[in-house]
């Protein structure tokens, strides 16, 4: 994104358009953290009610066979990709953690498919505004091409995307030189 600044007349970077993007193309999606040390993603996800130590173990070994599956569809081996449940009070989060290098938008799609069909009533997402068909395919489009293009180049900031009344909003979590 040419001529987009977001502190002091820094530059607004790929990895920072990616979490964006992806935030307002999948509302389900409460925060998303670039983790460069790890080379992963982490998806975070809130419901608005408590998991049953089954339902989670139940909820994990669907998830991780629809993604395995998608993964030997496309011939790739994910390196990563982990799934952790915490709970607050009458709220439940789930973390998604997934290595750069394998994920695919498709995937992320599906990831938010299977959330949005098993527990979308119970999901906290923001308003969605509704977008016409072109318009997905266009913002999955670009989606592609900047998760490819992170791929291709070393990640040094550790950044985290968060979703709150119906705002996206972007800091660099890196510490400081």
């Amino acid at each position: 994104m040419k001529g987009v600044f977001w502190k002091e007349g820094e530059s607004f970077t790929s990895s920072m358009s990616l979490i964006v993007s992806l935030l307002i193309r999948y509302p389900e999606i409460a925060t998303l953290k670039l983790i460069p040390e790890e080379q992963i993603f982490q998806f975070g996800f809130i419901f608005r009610r408590k998991f049953t130590l089954e339902e989670k173990k139940a909820f994990q070994e669907e998830l991780g066979h629809s993604l395995m599956a998608l993964a030997e569809i496309n011939r790739y081996q994910p390196q990563i990709m982990k799934f952790n449940f915490k709970r607050l009070k009458n709220m439940s989060f789930l973390e998604v953690k997934r290595d750069i290098a394998s994920l695919s938008q498709e995937e992320i799609s599906l990831i938010t498919r299977i959330i949005t069909h098993k527990y979308g009533d119970a999901i906290i997402s923001d308003a969605e505004d509704y977008m016409g068909e072109e318009e997905l395919i266009f913002q999955e489009e670009m989606i592609d091409h900047m998760l490819e293009d992170i791929k291709e180049t070393q990640q040094e900031k550790e950044l985290i995307g968060i979703r709150e009344d119906g705002r996206v909003m972007l800091f660099n979590h890196s510490d400081s030189p």
